[in-house]
C-alpha cells in the first residue's frame, strides 16, 4: 500500500537532516525570525493582551519559558501561546512561507506567527541548539504551509487557517524539538484534530480575538506533543480518515498538491511587510505615499480619495470605515484607514495604529471619505489604483499590482533588520544591547549552543542561567 500523507509529513518532519538545508534555506529561515521576533517585541502589552495574560497568569503555572519583553515565565504552552498573540498584534509580522514550484501563488496565510514563537519558547524549554532551532522553523513552516495549499484558500467559507495549517506547523516545531519518535507525532496530529479551529469573523468585526487562532494553534501544537508523549491516545489518521482534516476543514481538498516536491522543495521565503496592518492595505499605502511624495500636498489639502479594487474586495473586512468607537484591530484591516493615516502623516508607524494613534480626527475625518470603487476587472489580489482629488481641483492617481515585499517584489535581508529595530524602538523595553545581541544571535545560529540564550536576550532579565549554575 502507498504510504499515507501523514506517515510522509512525519518523517518529513523529524528525519530530514540540517544538512539538507542550503544556504538560501538557512538564510530565509533566519529572516522570518528577526522579522517575527521583533513584532513579538513591539506586540506585547498590544490590544488585548494583558487582560489575556492577566487570565493565564491566574490560572499557575511552572516558569518553563519565557514571555517575550518582560520578566515573566509561564508553562511552556502558556508561553508560547502568549508569544504568539504578541507577534500578531500589528498584523506586522512575515507572511507565508510562500509555495513554489507547482503551488507558486497559492495562499498561505500568517505561518510565522505561531511557529517562530513555539520554536523560540520550545527550543528555551529544551535548551535546543542553534540548528535545532533553525530545522524547526524551516520544516514547521514549511508542513503548515503545505496543509494551506491542500485546500483551496476562502476568506469567506474557510475555518481560520492560522487555526489549522498553523497548528500543524507548530506540532511539528514542538515534535521535532521535544524529541519525539515517528508513532508519537503521528499521534499527536491525531490529538490536535479535535483541538484545532478559529473564524475570520474576528477581523470583520475588529477585536482582539482575531489573534486567538494563531496563539491557540501554538498552545495546542504543544500540547498535543505533550500529550502524545505521556501515553494520550489520539485518532489513527489526522489527515485523510473518514472525518479527518481533509473532510472537516477543506471545501476543496487538493492532497497531491500537498505532497508536491516534499523533501526538494522547501517552502521557506518569507513575504515581509514594510508597513503595520494587513497586507491588503500595502499597495494602497504605497499609492497614497508615492502621490503625497510626487505631488507635496497634505492631508488637509485632500477632498476625497477613490480606490480602484477587484470587485471581491468590495463586500470585504478591508471595506470598513472604523470609527471612534471601535477597537484598535478594526484599524489593522482597513484600507480607508491606511490611505488617509498615509495622507496625514506619511509613512505608517507602530504608533499609528496604535492607542491614541487611531482616534486623530483628522484621520477618523478623511476615512469617512476614502471609498473603494469596484474599477479593475482582473489582475493579482492585491492590484490597486488610487485617485485622490484635492480642494483645489487638482487630481493624482497611481497603481500598484504587487505589495512591496511579496514573493514578486522581496525585500532585502537589510529591510528586514531595519524593521527589527523599528519594532525595539516602538516597544523601548529592551536595551540597544540586548536586542543587539538577540539579532547577533540569530545571525549566527548555527554556532549557538543553546536557544535559551537567545530567548533570555528578548526578555527584561538578560541573563542566561545554565546548567553549571553560573551565568553569562
Amino acid at each position: 500500500m502507498p504510504q499515507s500523507i501523514i506517515d510522509r509529513l512525519v518523517e518529513h518532519s523529524l528525519d530530514t537532516p540540517f544538512e539538507r538545508f542550503d544556504a538560501e534555506v538557512i538564510a530565509a529561515a533566519k529572516m522570518r525570525l528577526i522579522d517575527a521576533l521583533g513584532c513579538t517585541v513591539s506586540g506585547s502589552h498590544g490590544a488585548g493582551n494583558d487582560a489575556f495574560a492577566a487570565v493565564v497568569r491566574n490560572l499557575g503555572s511552572a516558569p518553563q519559558a519565557s514571555v517575550v519583553a518582560s520578566n515573566e515565565k509561564l508553562a511552556l504552552p502558556y508561553a508560547a501561546m502568549i508569544n504568539s498573540l504578541q507577534c500578531r498584534t500589528f498584523d506586522f509580522e512575515v507572511c507565508g512561507p510562500e509555495p513554489e514550484g507547482s503551488n507558486a501563488g497559492k495562499m498561505v496565510g500568517h505561518v510565522g506567527s505561531t511557529t517562530e514563537p513555539t520554536a523560540l519558547s520550545v527550543g528555551e524549554f529544551t535548551h535546543a541548539s542553534g540548528r535545532d532551532l533553525l530545522a524547526a522553523v524551516i520544516l514547521g513552516g514549511d508542513v503548515a504551509a503545505r496543509i494551506s495549499v491542500g485546500n483551496t484558500f476562502n476568506f469567506n467559507a474557510d475555518f481560520e487557517v492560522c487555526g489549522t495549517s498553523n497548528a500543524f506547523g507548530a506540532t511539528v516545531v514542538a515534535g521535532r524539538l521535544l524529541g519525539l519518535n515517528h508513532d508519537q507525532l503521528r499521534n499527536a496530529f491525531g490529538i490536535l484534530l479535535n483541538l484545532m479551529a478559529g473564524s475570520y469573523q474576528g477581523i470583520w468585526d475588529g477585536v482582539p480575538s482575531f489573534k486567538l487562532p494563531g496563539a491557540m494553534a501554538a498552545f495546542n501544537g504543544i500540547l498535543s506533543c505533550q500529550l502524545s508523549a505521556g501515553g494520550f491516545g489520539g485518532v489513527t489518521d489526522a489527515l485523510e480518515s473518514r472525518l479527518g482534516y481533509f473532510h472537516l476543514y477543506a471545501d476543496d481538498p487538493q492532497p497531491a498538491a500537498l505532497v508536491a516536491d516534499l523533501g526538494e522543495t522547501f517552502y521557506v521565503r518569507g513575504q515581509h511587510k514594510m508597513h503595520p496592518s494587513c497586507y491588503g492595505n500595502h499597495n494602497a499605502i504605497d499609492c497614497a505615499l508615492a502621490l503625497k511624495e510626487e505631488h507635496q500636498f497634505d492631508g488637509e489639502d485632500v477632498e476625497s480619495v477613490f480606490v480602484d479594487v477587484l470587485p471581491n474586495r468590495i463586500d470585504h473586512f478591508l471595506n470598513q470605515v472604523p470609527t471612534l468607537n471601535d477597537q484598535q484591530p478594526k484599524f489593522l484591516f482597513s484600507i480607508p484607514y491606511s490611505v488617509a493615516n498615509v495622507l496625514y502623516r506619511g509613512r505608517p508607524e507602530l504608533e499609528h495604529f496604535s492607542e491614541p494613534g487611531i482616534r486623530d480626527p483628522r484621520v477618523l475625518d478623511l476615512t469617512s471619505r476614502v471609498v473603494l470603487r469596484p474599477n479593475l476587472p482582473a489582475g493579482k489580489t492585491h492590484a490597486c489604483r488610487v485617485v485622490v482629488l484635492l480642494k483645489d481641483g487638482r487630481e493624482f492617481e497611481y497603481f500598484r499590482e504587487n505589495p512591496v515585499g511579496w514573493i514578486d517584489d522581496p525585500v532585502t535581508h537589510e529591510d528586514v533588520v531595519e524593521k527589527f529595530w523599528r519594532n525595539i524602538t516602538f516597544k523601548g523595553t529592551l536595551s540597544t544591547e540586548q536586542a543587539q545581541r538577540a539579532l547577533d544571535l540569530i545571525e549566527n545560529l548555527e554556532d549557538v549552543a543553546d536557544v535559551a540564550e537567545l530567548a533570555a536576550c528578548l526578555t527584561l532579565t538578560p541573563q542566561l542561567a545554565v546548567a553549571d549554575g553560573s551565568t553569562h
